[in-house]
C-alpha cells in the first residue's frame, strides 16, 4: 500500500483510493501510475511508457499526453512532470504503509459498463532515498508530518467553511458529485405517471439514487421526468445558467426478453442532458440495487467527459473516440461512435464500432443494443445506397425490437423503413410505415415521436405532390403539440412548414417570424437557420434589404452568417463583399467539419465566380467533386451545370 498527500494506492489490486473513497481509475491509468510510482527518481521516456503500458499495441505517443494529463486531473497538476525531450518523472514523496487496510472494490465498479480490470499480479514498488521511514529520519519525518497535519487541517476547515457557504448559496444545482468530477450530476427523481406497475421498484431506485445524487429541489415542482423526456434541453436550462453540470433521469421498464427476463427481469431507460446536449443509455439489472449500482457508474464516467459542452463536431468526436480509449467495453460509447460517424460519412470507422457493438452485445446477451446494432447496420447500408441489404436489416430490428415491446425504438426503425419507401418512390408505404411510427410512439408514451412522424409524414407527402394530405398531417402534428402541452421550441418545424405552404409572401413572412421567436434547441437548430435564410431571401426579392440585415443578425454562429451575407451582398450587388464572406463561410466551416455548409458556400463562390475574374475557383471546384454525395449534387443540378459541374445519373 502506498501514500502519497491524501490517496492510498494498492499496488497489488490497482485500486486507488482518497480518504477511503474509491477513485474510479481505466486499466490504462492504473498500469501508468504503476509504472511511475515504480521508480519515483526515475525520469520515464516515452519510448519505455509505451514499451510498458501499451506493450505491442501500435499507439500515438499522444495517448500518453492525453492519459498523464488525465492523472493529472485526477492527482493535482504537480503529480507528474515533464521533462522536455525526455519524458515524465513521479513528482510526488510516496510512503509505504504497507497493507494497513483493504481498499476494496465497491459494487458498482464491477458492473458492465466498467472499463477492464488490470491483472492482479504483485508488482514491486521502489521507494528513493527521500521517502524512506527508517532510523532517525523516520524521527524527523514523523514530526514534520505532525507539523504538516495542523497545517492542512487548517486548510481543510477554511476550504470546507467557504464549501458551506457556496452550497448554500447555490439554488439550483446542490448536487453531489463524484471525486474529481468535471461535471456534477443531479437527479430528477422519476415519477410513477407511466410506471405504475413498478411503483415499488420506481421509489426504490428514487431513494437509491437520491441518496448518491442531490436534487434541484426549489425548482423541482416546475419540471417532472415526463417534461424532461419531451424537452431536455430545456428542462435543463431551465434548471440551470451555465455548463458545470449533468441533469438526469430515466424511465423503468420490465424486461420482455425471453432469453434474459428471469436473470435481469429490469430494464432502464437513462436519459442525460448536459449543456449541448445529451445521451441516451439502456440498463439491464436483477434488481434496483444492481440498477442503481450501473447507473452510478455511468454517470461516474460520463461526468468526466468534455462531450457534454463541446460546440465543435469534431471536437465531440473526439471526446467519443477518447471515451472508447477509456472505456471499450461501454455498450452505450459504441452506440454512440457508430451513429456519428455514419452521419460524417466515415463509413469505415463506423462499421467496425458497429461489429464490436454486435458482439459485444451477443457476449452479453444484451438484446437491445444488439437490435440497436442491427438497425444501425441497415442505416450504414443505407448511407452507401445499398437500400436492399439496409431493408433486410431495419425488418430484423424492427422484429428485435418489437420482441422487447420497446415501442419507442420500434418507432424509430419505422421511420428509417419510411426513408426507403420514400427513396423507391413507394407513397403507400411510406404512410403504412409512418403512421405505425406514430401509433407505437403514443404506446411508448413519447409524444415528441408522435408528433415528429406526422410532420414526417406532411414532408413526404408534399414530396410525392399531396398538398391536400400534407397540409392535413402538420395541421395534426401542431393539433397533437397543443394536446400535450409541449414548449415552443416543438412548434418550430410546423411552423416552417406551414411558411412553405402558404400562398402568399405575408402569410409566408407571418410563419417565418413565428419560427424565428420559439426556443432554439441543438434538435431545431436547423429550422431556425432555414428559416432565417428563406425569410431572408423573400425580403431580397423585395429589396427590403434593411430587413433582410435585421433577420441575418440573429445568427449568432460566425460561419451561417458569413454565408447568409454573402449572399446578402451577392443581392445587393456588391460582388466583392459577397466573395470576402463566403470564403470566410468555407475557411470557417471546414475547420469546424461542417461539411454541408462547407459544400454550399464552395458552390456559391463558383456562381460568383461567373461575375468576375478576381477568385480563384480550382479549390472550391475540386472540394465539391471530392465530397458531394449524389444527393447533394442531384438536389442541385441545375445551379452546379452553370459552373460547369456535371452531376452522374442514378
Amino acid at each position: 500500500m502506498i501514500n502519497f498527500l491524501n490517496f492510498q494506492f494498492d499496488v497489488e489490486q490497482g485500486l486507488l483510493s482518497q480518504e477511503q473513497q474509491f477513485v474510479s481509475l481505466n486499466h490504462t491509468q492504473i498500469q501508468l501510475l504503476t509504472l511511475l510510482i515504480s521508480e519515483p527518481a526515475r525520469v520515464f521516456s516515452k519510448e519505455e511508457i509505451l514499451a510498458a503500458v501499451w506493450q505491442h499495441k501500435v499507439v500515438s505517443e499522444q495517448v500518453i499526453f492525453q492519459n498523464i494529463s488525465q492523472l493529472r486531473a485526477l492527482l493535482g497538476e504537480s503529480a507528474i512532470r515533464t521533462f522536455p525531450k525526455k519524458g515524465y518523472q513521479w513528482n510526488i514523496p510516496l510512503e509505504d504503509i504497507g497493507n494497513v487496510h483493504s481498499i476494496t472494490e465497491p459494487e458498482s465498479a464491477s458492473i458492465e459498463l466498467t472499463s477492464a480490470r488490470p491483472a492482479t499480479n504483485k508488482i514491486e514498488v521502489k521507494l528513493s532515498n527521500a521517502t524512506s521511514l527508517s532510523g532517525e529520519h523516520k524521527s524527523a519525518s514523523y514530526k514534520k508530518r505532525s507539523y504538516n497535519s495542523f497545517i492542512y487541517a487548517g486548510v481543510i476547515l477554511c476550504i470546507s467553511f467557504f464549501f458551506i457557504i457556496y452550497i448554500s448559496a447555490s439554488s439550483a444545482f446542490n448536487s453531489k458529485h463524484f471525486a474529481y468530477s468535471q461535471f456534477d450530476s443531479v437527479f430528477l427523481p422519476l415519477t410513477l405517471q407511466s410506471n405504475k406497475k413498478l411503483a415499488q421498484e420506481t421509489e426504490q431506485l428514487n431513494q437509491l439514487l437520491s441518496s448518491e445524487f442531490n436534487i434541484p429541489s426549489n425548482k423541482l415542482e416546475r419540471v417532472n421526468e415526463g417534461q424532461f423526456f419531451n424537452s431536455p434541453y430545456m428542462t435543463y436550462h431551465t434548471l440551470q445558467k451555465d455548463n458545470t453540470a449533468l441533469l438526469f433521469s430515466g424511465t423503468l421498464y420490465k424486461n420482455y426478453n425471453e432469453a434474459t427476463k428471469l436473470s435481469q427481469p429490469y430494464m432502464f431507460e437513462l436519459l442525460i442532458q448536459g449543456y449541448e446536449r445529451q445521451w441516451v443509455s439502456y440498463l439491464y439489472a436483477q434488481d434496483m440495487t444492481e440498477l442503481s449500482g450501473k447507473v452510478i457508474e455511468q454517470m461516474r464516467i460520463l461526468s468526466n467527459s468534455r462531450y457534454f459542452i463541446q460546440q465543435q463536431s469534431a471536437n465531440v468526436s473526439a471526446e467519443l473516440v477518447l471515451l472508447n480509449g477509456q472505456f471499450p467495453l461501454n455498450l452505450s460509447v459504441l452506440q454512440k461512435l457508430a451513429e456519428r460517424f455514419i452521419d460524417e460519412d466515415k463509413f469505415d470507422a463506423a462499421d467496425g464500432y458497429i461489429e464490436q457493438l454486435l458482439t459485444l452485445s451477443t457476449e452479453r446477451q444484451h438484446a437491445l443494443y444488439y437490435a440497436y446494432g442491427k438497425w444501425l447496420k441497415g442505416a450504414l447500408f443505407a448511407a452507401k445506397g445499398k437500400q436492399a441489404l439496409a431493408l433486410a436489416l431495419y425488418e430484423q430490428a424492427n422484429t428485435l425490437f418489437s420482441d422487447t415491446l420497446l415501442y419507442g425504438l420500434q418507432s424509430e426503425v419505422n421511420k428509417s423503413l419510411a426513408d426507403l419507401a420514400h427513396d423507391n418512390r413507394d407513397y403507400d408505404k411510406v404512410k403504412a410505415y409512418l403512421y405505425a411510427a406514430a401509433s407505437l410512439a403514443r404506446l411508448a408514451r413519447k409524444p415528441v415521436q408522435e408528433i415528429q412522424a406526422y410532420t414526417l409524414l406532411s414532408i413526404k407527402a408534399g414530396k410525392f405532390g399531396f398538398e391536400k394530405a400534407s397540409y392535413d398531417h402538420l395541421y395534426q402534428a401542431k393539433t397533437l403539440l397543443a394536446e400535450y402541452e409541449l414548449d415552443g421550441s416543438h412548434y418550430m418545424l410546423p411552423f416552417y412548414h406551414f411558411a412553405l405552404f402558404a400562398s402568399t409572401t405575408e402569410e409566408k413572412q407571418h410563419f417565418f417570424h413565428k419560427v424565428l421567436r420559439m426556443p432554439v434547441t441543438p434538435d431545431n437548430e436547423w429550422v431556425f437557420f432555414s428559416a432565417v435564410e428563406a425569410l431572408s431571401k423573400l425580403y431580397l426579392r423585395e429589396n427590403n434589404f434593411r430587413s433582410a440585415k435585421t433577420v441575418i443578425d440573429q445568427v449568432k454562429k460566425p460561419a451561417l452568417k458569413a454565408y447568409l451575407d454573402a449572399q446578402y451582398y451577392q443581392a445587393n450587388g456588391d460582388v466583392s463583399l459577397a466573395i470576402l464572406s463566403a470564403q470566410d463561410a468555407f475557411n470557417v466551416s471546414r475547420t469546424q467539419h461542417t461539411l454541408w455548409l462547407s459544400l454550399n458556400s464552395a458552390l456559391l463562390l463558383l456562381e460568383l465566380a461567373n461575375t468576375t475574374h478576381n477568385i480563384e475557383v480550382s479549390e472550391y471546384r475540386v472540394f465539391i467533386e471530392s465530397n458531394a454525395n449524389l444527393s447533394w449534387l442531384q438536389r442541385r443540378q441545375a445551379r452546379l451545370a452553370q459552373v460547369g459541374i456535371a452531376v452522374p445519373a442514378l
